[in-house]
């Protein structure tokens, strides 16, 4: 059996590919569909269907609460 060493630049990016996941909220009663995904040490949620929709956090809930907040701000 073949032994699999990983740096720790490699386990970054396996975790930032491993890290990108669709969610979806409600602001105001209408839907919006985003993804979350892990780069640079923070996680960036974001909907493509709505200029300016963007937010970053400490987690991936973090990250989508931040970003339905923004979304308030925008709409």
């Amino acid at each position: 059996m073949a032994s699999v060493s990983l740096t720790s630049a490699t386990a970054s990016t396996v975790s930032e590919l491993m890290s990108n996941t669709a969610f979806s909220t409600t602001v105001n009663g209408k839907n919006y569909s985003g993804s979350v995904s892990y780069s640079d040490g923070e996680y960036v949620a974001s909907d493509p269907g709505l200029a300016g929709a963007e937010a970053t956090g400490t987690s991936e809930l973090a990250a989508e609460n931040n970003l339905a907040t923004r979304i308030d701000e925008l709409v």
